[in-house]
Formats: structure tokens, sequence, C-alpha cells
């Protein structure tokens, strides 16, 4: 029975005695929130029967347009500042391949390029980093499709429809925000 007692005695005097300071609420106001945001972006891979057309003639361009939403929300439109698009290539081609990627407006107006990617040939593990700074390139909060074309170097000797090597890419995209409460 005593030692329930000296816990409260002792309970009592720490709070008594204890220190404090009055509360500042206000300091939420300076408060901003920096979320990262990463999703998947595009993926594909390509062989080369699919740089045949129907009739058997090769073709040296392959091009795909993906739809982007990502940055149609209200609040990462309005508080995004910075974007990371991450590609990993794998280009098992006995030839260099040649990457585009355009942002897209939705009725098709390139509001960001990238410089050209050059892969060359049997790279297997080839990264791409593209940072885009929304001070410098506004115009990229308009996306609403990707772009991305491949070229093959044209060596003067065809691809083999039946080679079953492969060219592969992922890419991921990192949305950097600054939001105030």
């Amino acid at each position: 029975m005593k030692s329930p007692i000296k816990l409260s005695i002792l309970v009592c005097f720490f709070v008594l005695t204890s220190c404090y300071e009055s509360l500042d609420f206000n300091q939420i106001d300076d408060y901003v929130s920096k979320p990262e945001i990463t999703s998947a972006l595009t993926y594909f891979t390509v062989k080369p029967a699919q740089f045949f057309d129907s009739n058997g003639n090769q073709k040296y361009n392959i091009t795909d347009v993906t739809n982007f939403y990502g940055l149609q929300n209200t609040y990462i439109h309005d508080n995004l500042v910075k974007i990371n698009v991450n590609a990993e290539i794998t280009n098992q081609f006995d030839r260099e391949v040649t990457l585009q990627v355009d942002f897209l407006s939705s009725n098709n107006t390139v509001v960001y390029s990238f410089t050209p990617i050059i892969v060359e040939k049997g790279n297997l593990n080839y990264t791409y980093l593209e940072e885009i700074d929304l001070a410098s390139q506004p115009l990229i909060l308009n996306t609403s499709k990707i772009r991305i074309s491949a070229s093959i170097e044209n060596t003067g000797v065809p691809l083999n429809v039946n080679d079953t090597s492969q060219f592969v890419f992922k890419s991921s995209v990192t949305l950097f925000i600054e939001a105030s409460i």
C-alpha cells in the first residue's frame, strides 16, 4: 500500500515542479511540407522483328505515346518544384540505339524534350537521369502524354527478324513537392 502512495507523491512532485514554456502555435505557419512521390513512368521491350513493317521492310524508328496524368492533380500542379526522370536501359542489339523523350500537352504540342539518349550496342546497364526544375521549365505542368522514339543505327546490314536480342527501357518519375500548411 505504501508503494502506490510514494509513486503518487513522486509524480505530483514532478508535475508541480517541472518547467514549462507557453506553446507557440504560430510556428506551424512557417512549416513547409516536402514530400517526394516516386512512380513508374513507362516500360517497354523491343525485339528486332518490331523494326519491320507488315511488308517486311525494315524501319529505323519506332515511336510510342503514353498518357501521363501525374501532373493533373491540383495539389501537385500547384506545389511541384522539381521532377526527376530515371531510366534503366538494356541494349542487347548489335547497334547503337538513340532515344528521344518528349513531354506533350493534350493537343500533342511538345512542352519539354530530353537531349537524345544514345545507348551504345551491347550496353546492358545504362542508367539515365533527367532533372527538371519547374522554375525554369514551367510549361512542363501542361504535360499529359509522353512520347518516346527509339531509332536504331543504320549500319547498312539489316536486322535479323528472327534475332531474340532485346532493347529494354524502364523508367520512373520522382515528383518533388513543397507546400506550406
